[in-house]
């Protein structure tokens, strides 16, 4: 894990509620299959937890630490997957990602090693360039 926002969100939500009554607040927003355990809150306020919560649970959580289902999308996002919502690509490679959106996923792994490529190749020049200046 990267940030932990959302478990600092839990904690804050525990501040006015205990767990307890964080598992009864996703019971009554997801019923039965959409709500988070007392212990699972306890988990997650003190990082335990090394996978995100399912999207069916959401509504329930986003209810319990008092935000809209996107803001705890985002929080999701940061925590696991180190993504904020701010996070831009630079104006020179977003004609590149929109072509990557194309590819099919078993190239992936090959276009990954190309591009690292070209990264130690621009890395290597750059450096070179340094000490022919000096």
């Amino acid at each position: 894990m990267t940030n932990d926002v959302f478990s600092q969100a839990v904690r804050r939500a525990n501040r006015r509620m205990t767990y307890s009554q964080m598992e009864a607040a996703t019971w009554q927003v997801g019923g039965k299959e959409g709500s988070r355990s007392s212990a699972w809150w306890n988990n997650m306020a003190n990082y335990k937890m090394d996978t995100p919560p399912a999207p069916k649970y959401l509504p329930g959580i986003a209810a319990v630490l008092g935000l809209n289902q996107r803001a705890v999308e985002e929080l999701i996002a940061e925590q696991w997957y180190g993504v904020r919502s701010d996070d831009q690509i630079p104006e020179r490679l977003q004609a590149l990602v929109a072509t990557l959106r194309g590819v099919d996923p078993e190239d992936i792994p090959l276009l990954q090693g190309l591009a690292q490529a070209f990264s130690a190749k621009y890395s290597s020049a750059l450096t070179l360039e340094s000490y022919e200046s000096k």
